[in-house]
């Protein structure tokens, strides 16, 4: 006799041995208690995790001659045939094979036919969303109203390709994928009627890596056995499919928080063929870590018991919350990048990874912003350059001492405020208003008392102060720094107040100077370059007269031809 699989050794016969889907099971055995049984059932959810099983089950206890039951016997002819395969009332169709209209047409003719021996002819089609279009259409009719005697099955692992005209007529159950304590039970039970001694860990490792699905669970279990024997280890199990766990996944995201580029070379090619696992690992470590950091470490979601809890929430406090969320998305994108890329999936995987281990890229977005915001406040306002040599070398401005000062000396002038007449404290650069709510005013007497009127003559500092000023305002207003050097001049210096006159403007540099924000700038500039607060008050010139086009003979030809006039615009 050859070898039965253990997949398909330990099958389940009874709702009671279904792992994990207690709702459904549920719900059908409470369908035929209550004799609500629907005509058509679409069984949905990943691999492994017992659609196919669970309609066979549900077939046997509708034909099973002490029922419809929930609990089939087992026992009678149509328990013992369907358990054998060899129930003629239920045929199993695979959609995948039978996609046609053809197909759906010769099924249409068969379901008129009453059922041989069964009380109801039913049909399991698997993977349904293999049909064609065509082919949905060509069954909605018998779908919506079939015989009494039919019941129809149906199990896909893609839901969203079937028709919503086919889901409108079936009631739709949603297959959950098994929970690995679930997983890890089952394969003890198995195990031990088996006569298989696992090692410690084994269990719990096979059920981590079957990702949900009981099937691959025991494929992978039939693996290891071939290869270790009555009593295989933990470690044969790295041999057999790699090292893959929880543990070097997190060896290798402590490598991306140290920007340790060689080891995640490393890391890589160990994997070198199973790069889609590696980022799976990868993504179910980074979720488990803000799983903790969001839920704590003894959240319910946090999988692998309290030993994982406490590294993953170890993790998360090194990653944060929000790094967290942003690897957890760059490797989902990474993961589907890799399946269009088929034979490029190491490279995919590696930039991504090189990526998440620059510093920069998972700096929180919070503090960037704020520092971006302070960097804006520092370009609108006046920001404080070193002192810029001169083109002359007598641009040196003369010392304090010279000046008229008052008798006791004042504390250092602050930046003014809105109010001048008002003392203000001294605030920084960076705080300084973009935007005064109105033009800059001349201080009275009362405003700044400290200050006595000072008399300089224009030509001893004008050129030296628009030099300066104009090499502050180049790296950042190009603009105002050429109307400073080529068209202003300083009429006068007098009580704080720079008397600033600029010539010849042209319209569009009027427009400039005028925009009170721009002002606020150059004025800034000159109490840099002068080395004290200045008020800036502008006097601006009549604007430069505008050349006359010359005459257009063409032109002056047509308008007098058609007795018209030529307007300028």
């Amino acid at each position: 006799m050859s070898y039965l699989v253990l997949a398909r050794k330990y099958r389940p016969r009874r709702f009671e041995d279904v792992v994990g889907q207690e709702v459904i099971t549920r719900v059908l055995r409470g369908a035929i208690s209550e004799g609500r049984i629907g005509h058509a059932y679409l069984f949905s959810g990943p691999r492994g995790t017992g659609k196919t099983t669970t309609a066979r089950i549900f077939a046997k206890a509708l034909n099973c001659e002490q029922g419809p039951t929930g609990h089939p016997c087992g026992t009678c002819a149509r328990c013992v045939a369907s358990d054998a395969g060899q129930e003629f009332d239920v045929i199993e169709i695979d959609a995948a094979s039978n996609t046609s209209v053809n197909d759906v047409r010769e099924l249409r003719d068969q379901v008129a036919y009453a059922p041989l021996e069964a009380r109801y002819k039913i049909y399991i089609v698997d993977e349904v969303h293999m049909l064609s279009k065509a082919a949905f259409n060509a069954l909605l009719k018998t779908l919506e109203e079939p015989p009494p005697h039919v019941i129809f099955l149906f199990a896909t692992t893609e839901l969203h390709k079937v028709l919503d005209t086919i889901l409108s007529r079936c009631q739709v159950l949603r297959l959950a994928p098994i929970r690995e304590e679930e997983i890890a039970n089952r394969l003890t039970a198995v195990f031990a009627a088996e006569n298989v001694r696992a090692g410690d860990g084994l269990v719990e490792e096979l059920a981590r890596r079957a990702r949900g699905g009981m099937r691959d669970a025991l494929s992978l279990a039939d693996q290891l056995l071939a290869l270790a024997g009555d009593a295989p280890q933990l470690a044969d199990l790295s041999r057999l499919a790699g090292a893959g766990g929880p543990k070097e996944s997190e060896e290798l995201l402590e490598r991306l928080l140290e920007n340790d580029r060689a080891r995640i070379f490393d890391a890589v090619a160990s994997y070198a063929g199973r790069e889609a696992e590696l980022a799976t690992g990868l993504l179910e470590v980074v979720r488990g870590a803000l799983v903790a950091a969001l839920c704590g470490e003894n959240s319910p979601l946090v999988e692998g018991g309290a030993e994982a809890g406490a590294r993953l929430a170890a993790l998360a406090r090194r990653l944060g919350a929000e790094r967290a969320e942003l690897w957890l998305a760059e490797l989902l994108r990474a993961r589907e990048r890799m399946r269009g890329l088929a034979g490029q999936e190491r490279i995919v995987l590696e930039s991504t990874l090189l990526d998440l281990a620059r510093p920069e890229s998972g700096m929180p977005l919070l503090p960037l912003v704020a520092r971006l915001e302070a960097l804006e406040a520092r370009l609108s306002g006046a920001v404080v350059a070193p002192p810029v040599a001169s083109r002359a070398p007598a641009a040196t401005p003369p010392p304090a001492a010279p000046r008229a000062a008052p008798a006791v000396a004042p504390p250092a002038a602050p930046r003014r405020s809105a109010a001048p007449a008002a003392p203000a404290a001294p605030t920084s650069e960076a705080d300084a208003p973009v935007e005064v709510p109105r033009p800059p005013q001349r201080p009275t007497a009362a405003a700044a008392p400290a200050r006595a009127p000072v008399e300089t003559a224009p030509a001893a500092v004008g050129p030296e102060v628009l030099d300066r000023a104009a090499a502050l305002l180049r790296p950042r207003q190009p603009a105002l720094a050429e109307l400073l050097a080529r068209k202003g001049r300083v009429d006068g210096i007098e009580g704080g107040t720079l008397r600033l006159g600029l010539t010849n403007l042209a319209e569009a540099d009027r427009r400039l100077v005028e925009d009170r924000r721009n002002q606020r700038v150059i004025e800034r500039a000159l109490s840099d370059a002068a080395g004290q607060e200045l008020v800036l008050e502008l006097a601006l010139g009549t604007p430069a007269p505008r050349q006359a086009a010359p005459e257009d003979t063409f032109t002056r030809g047509v308008a007098d031809l058609f007795g018209g006039r030529i307007e300028e615009l």
